[in-house]
Formats: structure tokens, C-alpha cells, sequence
């Protein structure tokens, strides 16, 4: 069984890699013939066959078949419908040889480089780059080049002219991919494995890459350069060739205009007058094949018709249609409109008495003519005079005589005597030229000149189209490209710039890898080194960590006491001493914090908790807290909130957000002496931003100064001289919150008129509210309100501090100085209902035990105790560290220092 499932195992795995190799051979493949010549069948730079002979060094022959396949679906543009696979494969055999040419060179490449090369794969060392520079590129592409360009040519893809330029392109576009994508697939690997460094890759990787996408921006701008030029000597070309059989097919319309105009005004119409006037006037146009008048009469007339032609034309059968080429007298009809008068007669002898109601084309242009008493013409027909190249139209101008009597006057066009006189003394570069009438979605084709191989790829973008309106006829007149055009108009610029560019990136990354290869030594040390200066960033930054806790503990223990001792009984001038001793605490507090948050900030450990925050509400509570100072300093402290639901809550980090604002203000408030502060919110005009305005009247900032306001530890003062507190840390970290929350923060300032700090951040509006502070539990223990709080916590002037806080508030207290006494005293309560604990106290870092293990104990026992409040009490104040507490089963948190409204608002929340 074990063997059969490790068959299996094998087989998947075998299968994944092929299917892995063949899809990125594909896609690479897909892509690469974006990389094509203008002639559509050879690419100057052929990424594949690199990815090819890396998968076959790397993974061996067994991935052959992938590639195979690969190299043919690379080259066929659908999959089979109707057919089956077998004709389907059958059907493209040059895919075939060229996919057994690509796959069988990745082999071979393999087989050479492994055979008088390193099999470890080491392209670092100089003599190695050397091998595969020679063996893998140029000698293994040989074989891939000539199967493929052979394969074109022997099924009549390309032609022979384009043989040896094929060759070359697909040598050398074989041989450049190799040279930069095969040692970038090696890397790819050896760092997969863990054999080289991620850095070196990149470093390989970003030059030869952005190099070669350089080299391809150039190539198709030349490339589509090259594309226009051509398009631009079709359209030149072409415009003349068209205007010319353009001109010429009017002249044979003012022509027949005019031949009309002679006969309706001619009162003795006889062949000697039709004759003269014709030979005048086709003597000034060199466009115009022949010239004839047809009458259009009754049957009752045909004997005196027949004897008038036979009169002016001896030896005349009459009226007459063609049977096989020979004209044979004409049946009986109701109506004939036939050739009575001819001119050239020599040319055209064939054509006298020709009844052209007799010919269904014919018949349907005279109809058309008659009906729009205007020039119309027939179709492409086969003209009755027995001629070379007798294919041409009629063009027919309905005339009414003086006497009444109606007839056609007609202008004989033969299109290739049309073609030829238009391209004389134009040089027309082997262009294959086609005149087609326009006829629904089916065109029909009348004329073509030199156009036995346009429907190759190569020519089908590169054409010129002019059209013409005749009567009821649309002619669209064409000039395409043929393969002698493209010789004699092709640069070759792109082709040669990429081969040129490329080979010069594939030797950046041969020189490359000899650089990285010299300095491994010296690149271990460095990393060696850095790994050492990150491992005393990492220990700064637990040092400061630390430091903050170990400052915070003892400071909850100076304002614990300052709040206890403000309760006493103290006169005004104590109680103005604790005031300021307060507020120096609190400031060395906002001091720590800073640090704290820079340290943060520059080992990227900044938290930022999105949490649904009425802005209303955020705004009026921070401006609240200055109320007081800016009353004491005579200023007029305003908030303005325009265009903002009252209820709208946002997704934000509210805490964040406070402090920005707080330090804002506090900075207004500090800088203001006389006037006015104000903080504007509102959105911005796209709806997608919060605008925050914090204004003031204060002493303002010089321009020069303003550069360099938001940097660490600047005060814009001499420090000799120093009039303001402050560590010069708050607009720097503002600035640093605003940006890593998506927003931006700019200032305007005037010395002695005040300044302007202006800040963004992008919001996203919920339904949701506020969320409650951890898992309040309501479940008492007990049924009396004597309530008994256990107090965890090692230091022993917190302990104090703590306890008479709760004794002033009645409150029963128990004090244990480490998790472990915390279980003693609640397994010890269990027999004593009048001691039984509702809430604990829990410092976090305590000895013996400290508080999250002793949660975690807690909050697994099988008493009533196992649902008991447990609120932090913590100097740690990042937002991780809190939620951990939450999500360990503690019920909320107060943090170090203690405020003591905070500390009795959490009591009574989980008390009551």
C-alpha cells in the first residue's frame, strides 16, 4: 500500500511540474511574439528559449514533453473545432518541426553545458560564464534556428528571400534570451533553494531587467517608426496610382458628357459627323478606349435600322446578339438599343449592330440610366470586340435627340488599358494593385495587377483604399504591399536595434554576475554586519520599551500619591503646588510617549486600530480639554464642523486621530498670546477626504523656518534662549501619523499674523458604532453590595495608591503582590462567602507569576470565579499588547500612569 501511495505521489508531482513548466513556457511564448519583425515570422529576442534550456538544466529531460507542447500551442492561434486532434496536429505541420527544433535545443544546450561544464550549476565563476556563454547561446540556438526557418520556407510560409534573414533573426533571438533569462531562471532557483542570497537575484534581476524593458520600449517605438513609414509610402504610393485611374475614369465621363451633347444638337447624325467629332475629341484624352452611339428603338423599326447600318457599315449582320463569341443576328424583341455609330471602327468592327438589351448586365445598366436620366455604368463584362484583355465596363449617358429620338451615348472602358496609361511615369515599387466594386458585404472583384501573394500576414496591415462613386456603382480602388515593396522599403532598423541592445544586456548580465561573483566574499560581511546593527536596533528599541514601562510604574506611584494627597485637606497654596506637580508629571509622560512613538515609527511597530468614531463627537471632547487654558490666556477657542452628519461614524484609529489633533491645538495654544484659535472640519470637495483646519493669531513661523518644522527634536529657537516647552517631537509625529494614514498635512504661516495647519485623511463611513471596551461582564459574585476588589500588583506605592482610592470609595481591598497569591486568595475565598472577590485589579509584569498566566488560569478553573471581571492595570500602552489582554479573557484595561476618573470609570463599568 505504501508503495502504491508514493507511486501516486510521484506521478502528481511529475505531472504538476509539467503542467508548471508548460504554462510558463506558454504565457513566455505568448508574449514574445508581441516581439516579432514587421514580417510577423521571426523575433529578434526569444525569451522561451532561455526559460527552455533553464527548466531542462534545472529539472532534466523529463520536462521535454512541456516544452514541446509549450513551443506548439505557442505558435497555433486556435484549438481544433470539427476536426479531430490528429488533423488538427496534421494541419500545422510546421509547428511540429519548429516545436521539436525548440525543445530538442533545450536538450541539447543541457547535454552540452553538463558535459564540459560545472554540473552545480555555478555561474559566478568567470570560466563557467565563458561555457555558457559560448555553448549554451550560440552553439545550442544554431539547431532551433535552422529547423524553424527551414520549416517556414519548405511549407511555404516565407519566402525564399526572406530565408536567410529569418535564420539570422531566429539565431540570434534564440541566443540573446538564452544568454539573459537562463542564468536569471538558475538564480530564481538557487534562491529557492537557499543557495543564494535574495539581494544578489534582485540585484541581477532589476538590471538586466529594466535594460531589457528599455530595450523593448525602444524596439516598438522604431518598430511601429518603421510601420508608419511604410504605411506612409502606401498611402503616398497609392494616392497617386488611385488618383490617376481616378482622373482617367472622369475623363471618360466628360467624354461621354460631351459625345451626348454633340449628338442631341446634331440635326444630320451620319457615321462621317460621328466619326469626326470622336476622333477630336479622343485625341485630347489618352484615356478613353472607344466611343459609340446606341438608339434605343421599336421592332416596327428594325428593317430601316439594319438598312442604315448596313448602309454606313458594308458588310454589317444588322442587329445582332453573341452566341459563343460570335455575333449572330438578334431574335425578335420588343425594344433594341443598339451600336449604330462606333469610333475607333478597326478596333471595334466587331461591336457594329451589337443589341446590348441582349446581355443581362447590359440591360440592367441601361435600365438604371434610362430610370435616373444620368450617366451610369454596367458591371465588370467581357467586352463583344475580340481584344486581349477584353474585360472593361460600359459607361452610359442617356440622350434625347432634337427629334425626339432616344438612345445611350457610350464611352467603351477597358480596364487595363485604364491601368496602364494611369501608371505611366509613376513609380509604382512593385505594388499590387485592385479595383473592386462595392456591393453589399460581397465586393466584386474587377481588376488586379501584381497581387498573387498579398494574403500573406506580412502585407495585410499595409494597404491604401480610395473610393469613387460612377452613377449607381461604387469602385474601391487598392494598392497593397507585395514582398518586392517591402525589400525595397524595409529599414530593418527595429530588428537590428533590438539584436544590438539586447546582446549588450545580455553581457551586462554576464559582467554582472562575474562583479557578484568577485564580491560574495565582501557582500557576507556586510550582510554579517547589518545583521548585527539590526539586532542593536531591535535591542534599542526592547530598551526603550523596557525603559518606558520601568518610568511609567514608578510615575503612577508620584501621581497616585499627588492624587491622594489633593484629596486631604490642603489650603490654596498647596493645592496650586500639587497642580503644577501634576502637570509636570503628566508632561514628563507626554514627553515619554513621544519617544516612544518615534522609536515606533522608525522600526516601522507603529499600530494603527480602525474602529467606527463619531468625528463630532472626537473633535468636541479634544477641543474640550482646552477650554480651561485657552479661558486662562483670554483666547477665544471655537470648533466648527460644516457639512458633517452629527451621527456619521467613520472607520478610523481613533486614538490616533486624537493625538494629532491634540498636539495641533496644544501647539496653537502654546504659540497664541492675544486673539483666537479655531478647529474647522469638513470633507473635501471629492467626498473622499476629512479636512482638518487647526487656525490661530499666534506669533507664526518664518518661511525658512517652515522647511524644516515637521523634523525630530526641532524647536524653532535657540536653546540658550529657549521661551517654550516641548520636546520638539509632536509635529514630527503627526506628520508621520497623517502620512501612514493615507492623508497629507501642510502649513501657511505668517511672522506675527498667526499659521495655518491644514491635515487630510481618507475615511471610510460605517454603520456600524462605537465598540465596547473588552467583554464587559455584569455576572456578580455574591449577592450584597459590600463589594471586595482583589488588587495584583508588585509595587508597593502603587499598592498604596490603589488601595486608598477604593477605601475612600467604601470599597473592600484585598493586595497580592504576583499572580500566584491571586489563585492562593481566590481558592482561599471559596469556603468564606463574606470574602469572596468581585473584581480583580491585574498588573501585567509581576513576579513569581504575572498577570496574563494567571488570567489564563483564572479563566479555566470550574468555579464561579472562572467569569469574574479582570481589568489590566498596564504601562504598556500598545494597541497589540491591549488587545491580547482582551482576547486572553481579561474585561478591559487602565493604563499606567492612572487617572484616577479612568480607574474608578472602569470599577463601576464591570461593578455594577
Amino acid at each position: 500500500m505504501s508503495a502504491g501511495n508514493a507511486f501516486v505521489r510521484n506521478f502528481i508531482r511529475e505531472l504538476a511540474l509539467l503542467i508548471f513548466v508548460f504554462v510558463i513556457y506558454f504565457i513566455a511564448g505568448k508574449l514574445s511574439l508581441n516581439l516579432s519583425s514587421i514580417d510577423g515570422y521571426s523575433t529578434p529576442v526569444w525569451p522561451p528559449a532561455g526559460l527552455a534550456l533553464g527548466f531542462v538544466l534545472i529539472f532534466g529531460n523529463r520536462v521535454w514533453p512541456a516544452l514541446f507542447l509549450g513551443a506548439y500551442f505557442t505558435n497555433t492561434t486556435h484549438l481544433p473545432t470539427s476536426e479531430t486532434w490528429v488533423q488538427f496536429l496534421i494541419s500545422n505541420p510546421q509547428n511540429i518541426t519548429i516545436s521539436l527544433g525548440n525543445s530538442t535545443s533545450a536538450i541539447l544546450g543541457s547535454y552540452l553545458l553538463k558535459r564540459f561544464s560545472s554540473p552545480t550549476l555555478n555561474i559566478f565563476q568567470a570560466n563557467e560564464i565563458l561555457i555558457f556563454f559560448i555553448l549554451a547561446g550560440p552553439v545550442s540556438a544554431f539547431m532551433s534556428s535552422v529547423i524553424g526557418s527551414l520549416s517556414l520556407f519548405y511549407f511555404k510560409i516565407i519566402y525564399f528571400e526572406f530565408l536567410f534573414q529569418t535564420w539570422i533573426t531566429w539565431w540570434m533571438g534564440d541566443s540573446i534570451g538564452i544568454i539573459i533569462f537562463t542564468p536569471l531562471l538558475i538564480l530564481i532557483w538557487k534562491w529557492n533553494q537557499g543557495e543564494e542570497k535574495f539581494l544578489r537575484l534582485i540585484i541581477f534581476a532589476s538590471a538586466t531587467m529594466s535594460t531589457f524593458v528599455f530595450t523593448l520600449s525602444i524596439f516598438f517605438l522604431t518598430r511601429n517608426w518603421e510601420k508608419e513609414f511604410i504605411k506612409y509610402r502606401i498611402k503616398s504610393d497609392g494616392h497617386i496610382i488611385s488618383t490617376g485611374i481616378e482622373n482617367r475614369l472622369l475623363e471618360n465621363l466628360r467624354v461621354v458628357k460631351g459625345l451626348g451633347s454633340f449628338i442631341s444638337l446634331t440635326e444630320k447624325l451620319n457615321r462621317r459627323y460621328f466619326d469626326a467629332f470622336s476622333k477630336g475629341i479622343m485625341e485630347e484624352s489618352d484615356s478613353v478606349t472607344a466611343l459609340s452611339w446606341n438608339p434605343l428603338i421599336r421592332h416596327s423599326l428594325r428593317s430601316f435600322a439594319e438598312s442604315k447600318l448596313r448602309k454606313d457599315y458594308p458588310g454589317s449582320k444588322g442587329i445582332s446578339v453573341q452566341k459563343n463569341k460570335i455575333l449572330q443576328p438578334s431574335p425578335e424583341y420588343k425594344e433594341y438599343v443598339f451600336i449604330q455609330y462606333i469610333y475607333p471602327y478597326n478596333e471595334n468592327k466587331q461591336a457594329i449592330g451589337f443589341n446590348l438589351l441582349s446581355d443581362a448586365t447590359r440591360k440592367e445598366a441601361l435600365n438604371r440610366a434610362k430610370e435616373r436620366q444620368a450617366i451610369d455604368m454596367t458591371g465588370k463584362i467581357s467586352l463583344v470586340q475580340s481584344l486581349d484583355n477584353n474585360l472593361g465596363f460600359l459607361v452610359l449617358y442617356p440622350v434625347t435627340r432634337w427629334n425626339g429620338e432616344f438612345g445611350f451615348a457610350t464611352a467603351v472602358i477597358r480596364i487595363a488599358s485604364i491601368i496602364e496609361k494611369a501608371l505611366i511615369g509613376n513609380d509604382q515599387n512593385h505594388l499590387c494593385i485592385k479595383i473592386e466594386e462595392l456591393n453589399g458585404s460581397n465586393n466584386i472583384g474587377i481588376f488586379s495587377k501584381e497581387c498573387s501573394n498579398t494574403e500573406e500576414k506580412i502585407f495585410s496591415e499595409f494597404y491604401y483604399e480610395r473610393q469613387m462613386t460612377i452613377g449607381s456603382h461604387v469602385l474601391n480602388i487598392k494598392t497593397i504591399a507585395t514582398k518586392e515593396y517591402f525589400q525595397m522599403n524595409l529599414t530593418n532598423a527595429s530588428r537590428f536595434l533590438l539584436i544590438i541592445s539586447s546582446l549588450l544586456t545580455g553581457l551586462l548580465g554576464i559582467l554582472l554576475l562575474i562583479i557578484m561573483g568577485k564580491e560574495k566574499s565582501i557582500q557576507d560581511i556586510v550582510e554579517k554586519r547589518t545583521f548585527e546593527l539590526e539586532k542593536a536596533n531591535r535591542v534599542k528599541s526592547e530598551f526603550l520599551a523596557n525603559m518606558g514601562h520601568e518610568i511609567r510604574t514608578p510615575m503612577n506611584g508620584v501621581l497616585g500619591m499627588l492624587t491622594l494627597l489633593e484629596q486631604t485637606n490642603i489650603d490654596a497654596e498647596q493645592k496650586d503646588y500639587i497642580d503644577n506637580a501634576e502637570k509636570s508629571v503628566l508632561s514628563l509622560l507626554t514627553i515619554i510617549n513621544d519617544i516612544l512613538d518615534v522609536s515606533k515609527l522608525e522600526n516601522k511597530k507603529l499600530e494603527f486600530i480602525s474602529k467606527p468614531t463619531n468625528i463630532n463627537k472626537l473633535c468636541k471632547d479634544v477641543t474640550q480639554l482646552f477650554f480651561a487654558d485657552a479661558k486662562k490666556k483670554n483666547l477665544d477657542l471655537q470648533i466648527n464642523i460644516i457639512g458633517l452628519d452629527p451621527n456619521l461614524y467613520v472607520l478610523v484609529d481613533e486614538n490616533r486621530l486624537r493625538q494629532i489633533l491634540i498636539n495641533l491645538i496644544a501647539n496653537a495654544l502654546k504659540f497664541t498670546f492675544d486673539g483666537s484659535i479655531s478647529l474647522d472640519v469638513n470633507l473635501s470637495n471629492d467626498k473622499r477626504y476629512i479636512v482638518f483646519t487647526v487656525k490661530d493669531t499666534g506669533i507664526g513661523i518664518s518661511e525658512e523656518n517652515i522647511a524644516r518644522l515637521f523634523d525630530r527634536f526641532v524647536q524653532l529657537e535657540d536653546s540658550r534662549t529657549k521661551k517654550f516647552e516641548g520636546s520638539g517631537l509632536g509635529l514630527y509625529i503627526s506628520k508621520q501619523l497623517v502620512h501612514l494614514m493615507g492623508g497629507d498635512i501642510e502649513v501657511q504661516s505668517k511672522v506675527n499674523v498667526g499659521s495655518t495647519f491644514q491635515f487630510t485623511i481618507p475615511f471610510q463611513v460605517t454603520e456600524q458604532r462605537e465598540l465596547p471596551l473588552g467583554n464587559l461582564n455584569t455576572t456578580k459574585i455574591g449577592t450584597n453590595k459590600n463589594y471586595h476588589i482583589l488588587i495584583a500588583e508588585d509595587n508597593l506605592l502603587n499598592q498604596k495608591f490603589i488601595t486608598k482610592i477604593f477605601q475612600k470609595e467604601k470599597i473592600n481591598v484585598s493586595v497580592a503582590s504576583n499572580g500566584l497569591e491571586v489563585i492562593q486568595f481566590l481558592d482561599d475565598s471559596l469556603g468564606h462567602l463574606e470574602d469572596r472577590f468581585d473584581m480583580i485589579l491585574m498588573d501585567i509584569q509581576m513576579p513569581v507569576l504575572d498577570g496574563m498566566e494567571a488570567t489564563k488560569l483564572i479563566r479555566k478553573r470550574n468555579d464561579s470565579y472562572r467569569d469574574i471581571p479582570i481589568i489590566a492595570i498596564t504601562a504598556n500602552s500598545m494597541e497589540s499588547q491591549l488587545n491580547e489582554y482582551l482576547e486572553n479573557g481579561m474585561n478591559g484595561y487602565v493604563k499606567k500612569p492612572i487617572i484616577l476618573s479612568e480607574l474608578l470609570s472602569m470599577t463601576y463599568q464591570n461593578l455594577t
